[in-house]
């Protein structure tokens, strides 16, 4: 299977699953529509800077990363909030202003004014908790040199001259209290707020794609796990069986005629299998169709057109046109009557095998071999024999019908036939060695056309045309 193939197949299976796309995709839309609800939201800054004289600036961006990693963790924010009365609802987040010692404080709250106070409110805190730290380990750096130095001035050395060392405490104690080393201080308490655009149509749009994705996927899934049989494809790849034609409802002008075009292609299919005599085309139903019979009829008709001569056999056991003296089931018990049973069909080179007299045990009488005695008589003077054949899975009768003809075809309703009945019919047809043509796809409802058995008159002959695409 070609790439194009596949995809067109994958596009119909979608196509003809539109619900299931509309139907999730719908849900995903109905999801977003709260938050076209949603309330602006707007994003006020307060900016800090990390003063460190005489120390690099790449030093103080290492510790300003540090910073922000603190500020973030949820207990910090949790404890500040609590601390310093920021309300529960507005949220927090610092960033450094790339490599520099440079920390931006952003809050985000539904009102512009309470998030420009909340961002000043929580840079406050945030210095004076950071500062407090450094400053309570500088003060006690202050007071313990200070009583350093407050021992020396209380011993002077010999004839009251002042300590050498004084002068060294001294001089450390007055650059303990001018340091301001890892200090933060605000660079722009109030650094301006901004609105925060409302994505909503974006998430709609958003979630309305991804719920048509999902829905695809679905349909696909569906199409899967499904038993019915839509098309050739679901045909081959759920049982196997290559489709021969697939003939739609015919409820219109344009598939009446695709119909006629695939019966037409059908009829040369069976007319050129390669085979050293007359060809024998049993043709029955798989479980769910009803089609078997029809379709013999249209086949029959068609290869009578072109000249071959046919005969139509009804051995489906159900009440054959008009004439119901002698025909199949007759012919079965003695395979001299066949000649005396065919009638003229309403087509020229068409000839007809009713079904014959009513048997109430047919079974006893069915058996390849009588068939086949049929078969060969029927073959004497015919180049194309079309046997109507009861359902393979629902009747006894039909595997050996089936077993004596040299190809059957087997009838597969689009609508009411399952992956599960097509392959019991192969099962039972290679259960008798019957060699299976292949499958015929037909639309429409359970008993509509190629699926409806109707009363055929063989002196009526605009009616039997009728059922086989001819005039009337």
């Amino acid at each position: 299977m070609t790439f194009e193939t596949s995809l067109r197949r994958r596009v119909e299976q979608v196509r003809r699953r539109w619900w299931v796309v509309l139907v999730i995709a719908g849900l995903a839309a109905v999801s977003a529509l709260p938050l076209l609800n949603v309330t602006p939201t707007y994003a006020a800054t307060s900016t800090l800077v990390l003063s460190s004289p005489n120390r690099n600036p790449l030093e103080d961006a290492t510790m300003i990363t540090g910073y922000s990693t603190l500020f973030n963790d949820p207990a910090t924010v949790g404890r500040l909030r609590t601390t310093f009365d920021v309300p529960p609802d507005v949220t927090f987040e610092a960033r450094m202003v790339g490599a520099s010692p440079i920390l931006t404080i952003e809050a985000i709250a539904k009102d512009p004014k309470v998030a420009q106070e909340a961002a000043l409110r929580m840079a406050e805190a945030f210095t004076q908790d950071i500062n407090s730290v450094r400053q309570r380990r500088n003060d006690n750096a202050i007071r313990d040199t200070q009583r350093q130095l407050d021992a020396l001035m209380a011993q002077p050395g010999p004839s009251g001259v002042l300590n050498p060392l004084a002068p060294v405490l001294q001089q450390r104690l007055d650059v303990l209290r001018a340091d301001s080393t890892d200090q933060m201080q605000e660079l722009q308490p109030r650094g301006g707020v901004t609105e925060i655009a409302s994505k909503a149509k974006i998430e709609l749009l958003m979630r309305v794609g991804g719920g048509v994705l999902l829905g695809v996927l679905a349909a696909l899934a569906l199409a899967a796990v499904s038993t019915r049989l839509e098309n050739s494809g679901d045909l081959r790849d759920k049982t196997g069986v290559d489709a021969l034609a697939d003939l739609p409802a015919g409820d219109t002008l344009e598939e009446s005629r695709v119909r006629e075009t695939r019966l037409h292609g059908l009829v040369n299919v069976v007319s050129l299998q390669d085979l050293p005599k007359a060809t024998v085309v049993a043709v029955t139903d798989a479980r769910g169709a009803g089609g078997a019979r029809e379709l013999a009829e249209a086949l029959a008709t068609l290869s009578a057109r072109q000249g071959s001569r046919t005969v139509l056999v009804y051995a489906d056991d159900e009440a054959s046109p008009a004439i119901e003296d002698i025909g199949f089931n007759d012919a079965l018990v003695d395979p001299g009557v066949v000649g005396s049973a065919l009638r003229d069909g309403p087509v020229e080179s068409l000839r007809i095998m009713p079904v014959g007299s009513g048997v109430d045990d047919r079974c006893s009488r069915v058996s390849r071999d009588r068939v086949t005695a049929v078969v060969d008589e029927l073959r004497t003077d015919a180049d194309t024999i079309v046997v109507s054949v009861p359902p393979i899975t629902e009747s006894v009768d039909a595997q050996p019908i089936c077993a004596a003809a040299d190809r059957t075809i087997l009838v597969v309703d689009k609508r009411w036939s399952r992956a599960s009945g097509v392959t019991a019919a192969v099962d039972a047809l290679a259960g008798v060695r019957a060699v299976l043509l292949g499958a015929v796809l037909v639309g429409g409802s359970r008993r509509g056309r190629l699926g409806k058995l109707r009363r055929v008159d063989l002196d009526a002959r605009p009616e039997f045309e009728s059922t086989t695409g001819g005039p009337g």
